[in-house]
């Protein structure tokens, strides 16, 4: 291609830029309003409507707690955020308050949580979705706050524009609108009348490189910054010519400026010198600012700040701060607790690095996900082992011997009053981790659970902010004797290998649990079942269905409430459209595996504990167990690795 080509293209695509942007007169963008009067809308409206023509999905019921029961996935966040159904509703349900045109829209949004649990993360998506929305915004052309082109409508004529335009008419021209409306003679007739229908409106696009309609504020050393920051200064430049109060000497550039029409992130909002919040009790309450020297300028905008847990309750305690805490709207964002959640953060944040290609072991994400959502839990009445707990809120069904299953609402209620995900391991920590060991096995292509464990516990030498307890109870959870990951994944990772030295296992699982579920439904039915040979009615084979039970310690008395709960829990699966097989229901796989591996265990002990065993039968098993494991995601390496694993934990055992 030629340099006359790609000149070319440059041309072709500022000309179609050019004829989509429309500029024209305030008379002609009232003509716009009346076809569409949805373009006049207030700040935390756009940020609504912006999110919600994304699209909603639905929510498990099962998740949903008290005050919750209305709320959706939004997918305008699902590619980013995990794990934070209940933050993004309540955020959801403040602007669309705020696009009702009600007092809550106009208090400052306050994400509380601990590091890395998304608080940025929302703020950095909002300012790129309004980058990117195509709903189209009208300015004041020149205004430096890119204001709303109504205001040029005098205060005595707005009711009847508004029955007319079917909108609400709200704020004031800022001082340099004002200043150019009134003194220009351009927009005035030989009767001195303003033709503020005559004045310039363009179309403009939200930007914060731009500095339009998007602003940030950062705190930084109290002594140096100044407040200028966010209300604008004097142009010192301009002042001999035009004078101190005269507008254009005045620049309109301060965050709460330049953030008019759209968002402002006030980060860390918290070590912020107070003297700083003193303007936002005007902005959160009555949408107005203070510059010195001109009358309170009209802002709409939303204000979303963000602070950790241990400053936000410093501040809530000091009484003397109470006129911002009536103007703040606390929002927690705690971290996520869904193991299947977690897993997605790290996929995302390797497949975006160039270590995309390197092999990851089944598990391997599983592993490090379970580690950081123990840590996040808190202990509890309902539920001790943290281990039910962790798989509870996932969504796992969990076995209980003695016992009814927990009640899931009920468990995470619990949960929530303790303050459960506000402390605890971030995904920042475990990705650092996760990034050393892929560095590190990046010549054999392949991480397997194992190595995301010693890099999950080597990191604890280069994170600062522990203390000696916390080191000590999260290592516990890591790699301790029992109810660890590593105690966890020993069991997952003799399941794998018993399962690909059994032959035609899935057949064999499937018929079994076909021939258990049919009798356990004829139990909880109070039903007999027809025999296919003699063709005779008899009662459930309680020899069958004790066996299988027994696998994992479902006791006599325990075994009508264990049936029931399959029951409960297959009708719930086919009422979602679901399929239901054997691996859909852990612990009745996990019965049906212990009884068809139970013949297997002197085989595969000696197939792959025993190192001097040389012979080609047992060589031969040991390699169809390979063939099966790379058949199920694992590569010669991570397979290899794993049956290794298992070899040593068994001769351990015995």
């Amino acid at each position: 291609m030629s340099k006359i080509d790609f000149q070319k293209i440059i041309e072709e695509s500022r000309k179609e830029e050019q004829a989509t942007r429309w500029e024209g007169t305030c008379l002609e963008y009232m003509e716009l309003i009346k076809k569409n009067p949805d373009i006049v809308q207030l700040a935390p409206g756009r940020l609504y409507k912006m999110v919600m023509d994304r699209g909603t999905g639905s929510v498990q019921d099962t998740v949903k707690l008290p005050d919750y029961e209305d709320m959706v996935g939004y997918r305008f966040f699902q590619d980013e955020l995990y794990g934070l159904e209940e933050p993004l509703h309540d955020i959801m349900k403040f602007f669309k308050a705020g696009a009702r045109r009600t007092e809550t829209g106009k208090r400052i949004l306050v994400l509380v949580g601990p590091v890395s649990s998304g608080k940025s993360t929302i703020a950095a998506m909002l300012k790129r979705g309004l980058e990117e929305d195509s709903t189209p915004i009208y300015a004041i052309k020149g205004c430096p706050m890119h204001e709303e082109p109504v205001h040029l409508i005098p205060k005595n004529q707005r009711p009847k524009w508004e029955e007319i335009l079917g909108v609400k008419v709200e704020g004031e021209l800022c001082p340099l609108c004002r200043f150019n409306l009134l003194e220009n003679e351009e927009y005035r007739d030989k009767d001195g009348n303003v033709l503020w229908e005559q004045f310039p409106v363009v179309e403009i696009r939200l930007s914060e490189p731009a500095r339009c309609g998007i602003g940030t504020f950062q705190p930084s050393d109290p002594k140096n910054q100044d407040i200028a920051e966010l209300i604008g200064r004097v142009d010192l430049s301009k002042i001999t010519q035009y004078g101190e109060t005269d507008p254009r000497a005045y620049s309109l550039d301060g965050e709460l400026e330049i953030a008019n029409r759209g968002f402002m992130e006030y980060v860390e909002i918290l070590k912020c010198d107070i003297k700083f919040h003193y303007t936002l009790i005007t902005v959160a309450q009555e949408q107005v600012l203070k510059a010195p020297g001109f009358p309170q300028i009209y802002v709409d905008e939303v204000i979303l700040s963000h602070t950790n847990q241990t400053e936000f309750d410093k501040f809530k305690s000091i009484k003397e701060n109470e006129a911002l805490h009536d103007r703040m709207y606390p929002i927690f964002v705690p971290y996520n607790l869904k193991i299947s959640e977690e897993e997605k953060i790290y996929k995302k944040m390797i497949e975006r690095s160039e270590f995309r290609d390197v092999h990851l072991a089944p598990y391997t994400l599983n592993v490090v996900a379970q580690f950081a959502v123990q840590t996040r839990l808190t202990e509890s009445q309902i539920c001790p082992s943290l281990i039910k707990k962790m798989k509870y809120y996932n969504g796992e069904p969990v076995a209980e011997k003695d016992k009814d299953q927990v009640d899931l609402i009920e468990l995470r209620l619990e949960g929530k009053k303790n303050g459960e995900g506000m402390s605890g391991i971030s995904p920042r920590f475990v990705v650092n981790a996760l990034n050393v060991a892929l560095g590190e096995k990046e010549a054999v292509r392949c991480v397997n659970p194992l190595d995301a464990i010693r890099a999950l516990r080597a990191n604890f030498e280069h994170h600062i902010g522990f203390t000696d307890e916390e080191r000590t109870r999260y290592l516990g959870l890591l790699t301790g004797e029992k109810d660890s990951v590593l105690s966890e994944y020993k069991e997952i990772a003799k399941k794998e290998v018993n399962r690909a030295f059994l032959f035609a296992y899935e057949d064999q699982a499937q018929a079994l649990f076909d021939n258990y579920m049919k009798n356990a439904t004829a139990f909880c039915l109070k039903k007999k079942i027809r025999d296919p040979v003699t063709n005779e009615d008899q009662e459930p084979d309680e020899k069958l269905m004790r066996s299988i039970e027994e696998m994992i310690g479902v006791s006599e008395n325990a075994k009508k409430e264990f049936r029931q709960g399959i029951f409960v829990f297959k009708s719930d699966a086919v009422d979602q459209g679901k399929e239901f097989s054997f691996d859909t229901y852990t612990p009745l796989q996990e019965a049906i595996e212990r009884k068809l591996i139970g013949d297997l265990k002197n085989v595969v002990s000696l197939t792959i504990a025993d190192k001097t065993r040389k012979d080609p039968k047992t060589l031969k098993r040991r390699q169809d167990a390979l063939d099966a494991l790379q058949k199920k995601d694992y590569c010669s390496v991570c397979a290899e690795n794993l049956l290794q694993f298992v070899g040593d934990v068994l001769r351990k055992e015995e």
